[in-house]
């Protein structure tokens, strides 16, 4: 029995001794920046060998969610240290194993969501857009954060390109946060949720301001105005509505220039109310601004001692009457009155005007004048009977 453990001894001591060109493999490591990225950013991959060893050959090996096994996807060597580092990019949820002779890293699976953006286009809309460009038909919500949570404004289906322009009529008009999100179901095998950074959608508003808020008639009015975003290229219409009329009627569609500015030049016939619009994206309104129009009243010596007038307001005022006003002391004094005929014009005889040098003007009232019209009144002239 001695002889048989003593037997067993040496041969389990020369078992133990190496031979020559039997050395075993180093083990590799791995690790990853991260177990969850997003389509199109990239990964790191890095670990060492345990022998510390600069130059050994090791394969990087990966299997994508639509893959059955591992395949090769890089060979490197290790640098100082034994240390080693890759970067790729995973397109789906993928494993990872890194190997060296034989010898495997444990192996680390990475998750993958989809790339999801919000943005704003040139137009003024805002787009949903999810890559890769593989969920035609799956369904994207369009968030709005409020006091720190996250609530839906949109449910919205991509295209076959995977888009999805928001549509004006839910985007708030107020500065917001949004985000747009896909959840993992809409996503699909081999994908995580994804979500976009947030954006925050600046307040849309239009200003508008008048040149003036009272003008003869015939005479020019310029609007104008700023919006926000301050874009060049922004859509606006201007709406308008003369009086007596019942509705807003659009007048003119313009173009914002440099900075959001805009303007716009008109001739108003009759006292006439206006707003501005922004038609890009989310609609915004102008505060509503009104201009009083007065007829305009000419009047010029004639033959014989006559006085001439004519009342312009682009429509017939026969039967209306004017007056001739004196200037006295300072204040003007009604002295004469004559209706207008068919043409607006008026004739108004020496004997009902003021014997002497005097200072005479045409006056129509606002209740002479009618509905959407101020008082008008003609420029001073020198009368000598």
């Amino acid at each position: 029995m001695r002889r048989l453990i003593s037997l067993l001894t040496v041969v389990a001591a020369v078992l133990a001794i190496p031979t020559a060109g039997a050395v075993r493999a180093p083990a590799v490591s791995l690790s990853v920046s991260s177990f969850q990225v997003r389509y199109g950013d990239p990964l790191r991959l890095a670990g060492h060998v345990s022998n510390n060893k600069a130059g050994v050959s090791l394969g990087i090996f990966a299997r994508s969610f639509t893959s059955s096994g591992f395949v090769r996807v890089a060979t490197l060597t290790t640098g100082a240290g034994g240390r080693w580092t890759y970067v790729t990019k995973p397109s789906i949820a993928t494993a990872y194993e890194a190997r060296t002779d034989g010898r495997a890293s444990r192996t680390l699976l990475v998750g993958v969501r989809p790339a999801v953006s919000l943005a704003t286009l040139g137009s003024g809309r805002m787009q949903v857009s999810v890559l890769p460009q593989r969920f035609s038909g799956k369904f994207v919500k369009v968030q709005r954060r409020t006091a720190g949570t996250w609530s839906t404004l949109a449910k919205l289906r991509l295209n076959g390109k995977s888009r999805a322009l928001v549509p004006a009529s839910i985007t708030p008009p107020a500065t917001v946060a949004l985000r747009a999100t896909m959840s993992v179901n809409q996503a699909g095998p081999g994908y995580l949720g994804g979500f976009s950074q947030p954006t925050v959608l600046p307040a849309r508003w239009v200003s508008l301001s008048l040149s003036r808020t009272e003008l003869t008639y015939g005479n020019a009015l310029t609007l104008s105005g700023l919006t926000s975003p301050k874009q060049v290229g922004m859509s606006l219409t201007i709406l308008a509505r003369p009086a007596a009329k019942p509705e807003f009627q659009p007048l003119a569609t313009l173009r914002t220039g440099t900075g959001g500015h805009w303007s716009l030049r008109t001739h108003p016939h009759i006292g006439t109310v206006y707003q501005a619009q922004v038609t890009n994206g989310a609609a915004a309104m102008s505060r509503v601004l009104g201009v009083g129009v007065r007829p305009s009243a000419r009047v010029r010596l004639i033959s014989r001692g006559r006085l001439w007038t004519h009342i312009g307001a682009g429509r017939s005022l026969v039967g209306r009457d004017v007056q001739v006003q004196q200037l006295t002391e300072g204040q003007w004094h009604t002295v004469a009155k004559a209706a207008l005929n068919r043409n607006s014009e008026a004739i108004i005889p020496p004997s009902a005007l003021p014997g002497g040098v005097s200072t005479l003007r045409i006056a129509m009232s606002v209740n002479q004048a009618g509905t959407g019209y101020l008082g008008a009144f003609s420029r001073p002239l020198t009368y000598q009977r």
